[in-house]
């Protein structure tokens, strides 16, 4: 098997830079939550991350509607923003859950098959998935998780702002 495989250094960059992602929606739930942050460390560490997505979107929801001078539109533009990190997240699964093989296509190119089954019991069948991935197959999901890092941040940056508006006044 050969190392020199830039779709290997690509998939692991997906999967770290998916973490960063983890960890910023864990950061805004501590804002959020304005309490003892190893409270809600314990608390975080018995969810999965498609709960912390339902928790930070339901806290963020929540405060918009305590602080009554904050506007609604928040409240739907940063569901927006989780609703794309749950796509992301769907992509991030099936990323870690399948099966690779290295290949060369008919350029000569080293890659990955990335193979996938998944179980359709409604339909009684099991259904198999299967994607070739150059080095560069991965750059859209990096970028996509890059735009959810900065809105993600955005909203951290005005939570931070509300809560210190919000108490200094």
């Amino acid at each position: 098997m050969s190392t020199n495989n830039g779709s290997f250094h690509q998939l692991g960059f997906f999967v770290y830079s998916f973490q960063m992602v983890e960890q910023q929606v864990e950061d805004i739930i501590v804002l959020l939550m304005n309490a003892d942050d190893e409270m809600v460390a314990i608390f975080m560490s018995e969810l999965d991350f498609s709960e912390k997505l339902k928790t930070v979107d339901v806290l963020f929801s929540r405060f918009i509607d305590v602080r009554r001078e904050l506007k609604g539109a928040d409240k739907k533009a940063f569901h927006k923003v989780i609703s794309q990190v749950i796509k992301l997240c769907e992509r991030r699964n099936e990323i870690l859950h399948s099966k690779y093989d290295t290949y060369q296509n008919v350029d000569g190119r080293l890659g990955l098959i990335r193979q996938n089954s998944r179980l359709r019991a409604s339909k009684g069948v099991r259904e198999m998935s299967e994607e070739e991935l150059l080095p560069e197959a991965l750059d859209t999901d990096v970028k996509n998780i890059s735009s959810c890092l900065e809105e993600l941040e955005v909203y951290r940056l005005k939570v931070l702002d509300w809560i210190y508006e919000t108490d200094g006044a």
